[in-house]
């Protein structure tokens, strides 16, 4: 996890990880922040999502399933593997890096 994450913490917000293949690591790394392994778990209640992996898990994360998790759909997207039309369609707000927003 990067240091961007521990700043979010130390601000005040609660930084929820969720990755399907690097949990384990970075709860090592860094077990001040929270980890869950349920993609749903990390979701609720959330103020903004940031995905920052291109796992396979979430290129095929069905956005208008999710859209009703978080408190704000707000996604910000720093890795651009996500269409962006289907998320702004399912009702998210969409921010991606490289790629105008709308």
């Amino acid at each position: 996890m990067s240091p961007r994450h521990l700043a979010l913490q130390q601000a005040g917000a609660i930084v929820t990880i969720h990755d399907p293949q690097a949990v384990a690591t970075a709860m090592i790394r860094n077990p001040e922040l929270d980890y869950t392994d349920d993609l749903l778990a990390s979701l609720d209640g959330a103020d903004a999502v940031v995905l920052t992996t291109e796992w396979p898990e979430y290129q095929q994360a069905d956005p208008q399933a999710l859209v009703e998790q978080p408190a704000n759909p707000l996604l910000v997207d720093r890795r651009t593997p996500l269409t962006p039309e289907s998320w702004r369609d399912a009702g998210w707000s969409r921010h991606q890096l490289g790629r105008p927003g709308k």
